[in-house]
């Protein structure tokens, strides 16, 4: 053993600790991730029926429900773009799944609402149903990780 070198014991708390730092970060990791997959669920889901409800009603239109969906969006994506600096193994392959999911749905429900289902609300909550459910799904799985 040269001088100033741990001994076992001590090189053994030492990577102890060194693993329970590295854990810490790690899970700390995915939070802004869960907490904007909960945000596009609830934005999304709401929005679907937002819109349908425009198109339902007299003289309504679909510009500030946008206007404010788009804000919204701005706000989560920008959030979690500044706050995720480090993520758990496989979260970028994870990630853009569940971006792909949420994208094919919602655009899915976008289109289908627009052009096959114009202001049926069961298909409009069928949609906001879909969204939900994978949104808050990849956020429990990544909580769970």
């Amino acid at each position: 053993m040269t001088p100033g070198s741990p001994d076992a014991a001590q090189a053994q708390a030492l990577l102890d600790q060194a693993s329970r730092v590295g854990s810490s970060v790690r899970s700390g990791a995915s939070w802004p991730a869960i907490s904007f997959l909960l945000g596009l669920g609830a934005l999304s889901s709401m929005g679907i029926l937002t819109f349908t409800y425009a198109r339902l009603a007299a003289d309504a239109s679909p510009t500030l429900p946008a206007i404010l969906m788009g804000v919204w969006l701005l706000i989560l994506f920008g959030t979690v773009l500044f706050f995720t600096r480090t993520s758990k193994r496989g979260f970028g392959l994870r990630w853009g799944i569940y971006m792909g999911l949420w994208g094919a749905l919602w655009m899915a429900g976008m289109l289908l609402s627009g052009f096959v289902f114009p202001g049926e609300l069961w298909f409009a909550g069928v949609v906001a149903a879909s969204l939900t459910v994978s949104t808050t799904s990849c956020a429990w799985y990544e909580a769970t990780r």
